[in-house]
């Protein structure tokens, strides 16, 4: 066996993944860390995958070709909703944001710095590596 060989299992991505990884949100102007954390699993994690798979079939059942630009922007909201765990240090209003299906999506619709950020992170698999 030659000694320059890679074993992939090296990298469990996808139980890494599952696991999920914590997100701490900055501030959109300074960049500062803010108290805020997004509990997340990453782009290899099966309710992605799941949710991805889904989006497809439906596409498909629906024999549409071409998406919208806000089609697509709602499709990433939903992956996005599917690999959210929990939040920590999350007000609305004053009031602890539970992460309700319904809050996540809502999150993810009215605060596009937020979004980004959790794209971002999600798209990143050394976010998921020790």
């Amino acid at each position: 066996m030659p000694k320059n060989v890679f074993d992939v299992a090296a990298f469990d991505l996808k139980a890494r993944s599952e696991a999920g990884a914590p997100l701490t949100l900055r501030h959109p102007k300074t960049g500062e860390d803010l108290p805020a954390v997004i509990w997340l699993q990453g782009e290899d994690a099966e309710n992605y995958r799941k949710c991805l798979r889904s989006q497809i079939d439906r596409q498909i059942m629906e024999r549409k070709m071409e998406l919208t630009a806000a089609e697509l922007e709602e499709r990433l909201i939903e992956r996005l909703a599917a690999i959210t765990l929990r939040f920590e240090n999350i007000e609305l209003d004053g009031v602890q944001y539970d992460g309700t299906a319904e809050n996540v999506l809502r999150l993810y619709r009215e605060h596009l710095w937020i979004r980004e950020q959790v794209a971002a992170f999600v798209e990143d698999r050394a976010n998921f590596l020790p």
